[in-house]
């Protein structure tokens, strides 16, 4: 798909009125070159504004064409520029398949259709700016002005757009896009576009949906090749943000765990909010990714420090102790009252002293961090005299530029930073940040993404299959057995009628666990199908009485002693992303507590260990409080011999629950006790 001509046009048409107008006044603010060629047949011309009847009367063809009528119109419209060879198209008309309705589902594929291989942005979108070249094809006012280099921000809300184009933070943007319904135009297609061109530093989405998860991965990629880092507000956990998506464009969300994986894996930072993205976004425009988690942050209050501290608790941020010589020589350099630390509060004593101050900069920034910020926090510039705070800062930028390091002022307040001074920051390589906690997050993003850059990532992602077998499930007694033929341990286990019972539990041999065998009965501890730690013939013979009441078979195997934890592993064939692997605290604790991971195939024994480590179920794996260690070995290779059977069998399988996977004490093994498989074929 070429987008040059839709993004990058020499000439444009606009079609339509009020919306229209809109593109000519954006167009004459950035200084656009080309010619605009305005098609209104209800509006006369005159000396000031040309306007032209139809697409007959256009002196020429345009690269790119701004459609601003009805939906019954556009849908014309477009074939019409199409058909003489028009590069793209921007479609403001609403109304299509974000309705859901049979009539808007339709006029989708009559667009489609009629675009006849044009490229086009929307239906139901905003269109986009181009900063670096001076081009709006935007359905409101332009803020913002004319750059060289800068951040592409691409999203499916046009308001987004326009709101991020509205900030009081100085993040330098090179384009704004709005991809609407996505229908030809998608966001991964604007990404994979973006790459390509070398003034864009870094990206910022807004998503609701992704459509073609393959090119995702694969533009994710290339992002880290060309070192452009990416960061993303994706919409969708919440049920009330699902339904509004629903009503906005017609995007079915959800999967958000496994959006977390793909991110983290792929070092895409993900923002909860547009202050996060912007900050995050400034932070990628400036330093990119960091490539070590050292950070050092100073500043003249020791309450902003404390705050500081506590608000990176759960960030990546590694405050690392100053290097003893460097610690030895601030003492020199600073008042003896003042503590060195990190964080490190400066106290005041050198406020009024910008040289000396910058002595402690040049010092910090010899040290062995990979990132050092000063919090500053400057008075109202319409109340009060800020020239103390401008000297100080133009040590701390003087002093980063000398010794070539990566440097912040950070402002605990959004508002606390002035025009001037973030200004002067960008033009300095330091990155002005705004807001205690979405500085400290972006500071955090950057670490976390050169951590993932630094690794191979690699992804396999399954074609979509589309069956239409009825759901299937095995037993609990065939599911563990398929298990095993996969070399994942089961415990000794009989399946038995109840007159065969007391003989066969012989054989196997106390302690034994009895239960019902049914492949619909998923919760059998509820309604007492499972009885524990049988150790007489008396006992069985009292189980046998209650389970026979649920007319099964019953499963007699032995009990599972040495216990550590209980883990649940399960394998979610998801339809866009194939098989994916979900392991978490298991036994009565997986609805109790929220604690799971998602990781995305093919696996390896380092990020199993890591997906694990994050689990709160892992300190008592790692030996809580000088207990004993789990085999946390045999997990590992468990979960990788489960990943390879997810992967053998991802056309067949739908589902798959091993809960518990009984984690025994270091050398014993780990025994699935407990399993179920949802599947459309039968697995061999």
């Amino acid at each position: 798909m070429n987008l040059k001509k839709l993004f990058r046009p020499k000439s444009l048409a606009v079609v339509g009125g009020y919306w229209a107008d809109f593109v000519i006044e954006g167009n004459n603010k950035l200084g656009f070159k080309g010619p605009i060629w305005h098609v209104n047949p209800s509006r006369k011309s005159s000396k000031k504004n040309k306007y032209y009847k139809n697409i007959k009367d256009l002196p020429a063809i345009p690269d790119c064409v701004y459609i601003a009528v009805s939906r019954d119109l556009t849908v014309k419209v477009i074939q019409d520029y199409a058909s003489i060879g028009t590069g793209g198209a921007v479609c403001l008309a609403s109304r299509f398949s974000e309705t859901s309705s049979k009539e808007g589902l339709l006029k989708t594929r009559e667009l489609l259709k009629n675009s006849n291989g044009m490229p086009f942005l929307g239906p139901n979108c905003y269109g986009f700016i181009n900063y670096l070249d001076n081009i709006s094809v935007w359905s409101d006012q332009v803020a913002g002005k004319q750059i060289d280099k800068g951040v592409a921000i691409i999203g499916q809300s046009g308001t987004i757009g326009n709101t991020v184009s509205f900030n009081h933070r100085s993040l330098p943007i090179g384009y704004i896009i709005s991809v609407g319904n996505q229908t030809c135009v998608t966001i991964e297609d604007t990404i994979n576009y973006i790459l390509d061109d070398k003034r864009i530093t870094a990206i910022g989405i807004y998503a609701e949906s992704f459509s073609k998860i393959r090119l995702l991965v694969e533009v994710l990629k290339k992002a880290k090749e060309k070192k452009v880092p990416i960061a993303i507000v994706k919409v969708g956990r919440s049920k009330i943000a699902t339904e509004t998506i629903m009503s906005h464009t017609g995007s079915l969300s959800g999967k958000e765990d496994i959006y977390d994986s793909l991110f983290k894996q792929m070092g895409v930072a993900r923002c909860g909010t547009l202050a996060e993205l912007c900050e995050v976004l400034k932070m990628f425009h400036t330093v990119g990714a960091l490539r070590g988690n050292k950070v050092a942050i100073m500043g003249p209050s020791g309450g902003d420090m404390a705050m500081t501290g506590d608000m990176s608790e759960g960030l990546a941020i590694n405050y690392a102790k100053i290097p003893p010589k460097i610690n030895d020589k601030l003492k020199k350099v600073n008042h003896k009252g003042v503590v060195i630390s990190n964080p490190f509060d400066l106290q005041t004593y050198n406020w009024n002293d910008p040289k000396s101050l910058k002595k402690t900069f040049d010092l910090m920034f010899k040290a062995n961090f990979n990132f050092v910020a000063l919090m500053l926090d400057f008075p109202n510039i319409d109340e009060c005299d800020i020239l103390e705070w401008k000297a100080i800062v133009d040590k701390f930028l003087l002093s980063a530029k000398q010794n070539n390091k990566f440097g912040a002022v950070i402002a605990s307040l959004p508002e606390t930073l002035p025009k001037s001074i973030r200004e002067k920051c960008l033009k300095s390589g330091v990155v002005p940040l705004q807001g205690l906690s979405e500085s400290l997050y972006a500071i955090h993003s950057s670490i976390q993404t050169g951590n993932a850059w630094s690794k191979i990532n690699s992804l396999k992602i399954t074609e979509k299959i589309n069956k239409k077998n009825a759901r299937k499930t095995y037993s609990e007694y065939d599911s563990k057995k398929i298990l095993e033929r996969y070399g994942i341990r089961i415990p000794s286990i009989i399946l038995s009628n109840t007159s065969n019972v007391i003989t066969n539990a012989k054989k196997i041999g106390f302690p034994l666990v009895m239960k019902i065998n049914s492949k619909n009965i998923i919760h059998k501890t509820e309604i007492k199908g499972v009885i524990t730690n049988i150790n007489s013939i008396n006992e069985i013979k009292k189980t046998i009485n209650q389970l026979s009441k649920f007319k099964t078979k019953i499963i007699i195997e032995k009990m599972i002693q040495n216990k550590i934890a209980e883990i649940l592993v399960g394998i979610k064939i998801d339809n866009q992303f194939g098989p994916v692997i979900v392991i978490g605290s298991g036994g009565i604790y997986t609805e109790l507590i929220s604690d799971s991971v998602t990781m995305l195939l093919p696996l390896t024994k380092k990020n199993v260990l890591k997906a694990i480590n994050e689990l709160k179920i892992s300190k008592l794996i790692n030996g809580f409080r000088g207990g004993p260690k789990g085999d946390i070995n045999a997990l590992i290779q468990t979960i990788l011999k489960i990943a390879k059977f997810a992967e053998k069998n991802a056309s067949r399988l739908i589902e798959v629950d091993i809960n518990p996977l009984i984690v025994r004490t270091e050398g014993k093994g780990v025994i699935a006790v407990d399993a179920l498989i949802h599947y459309l074929e039968d697995i061999k």
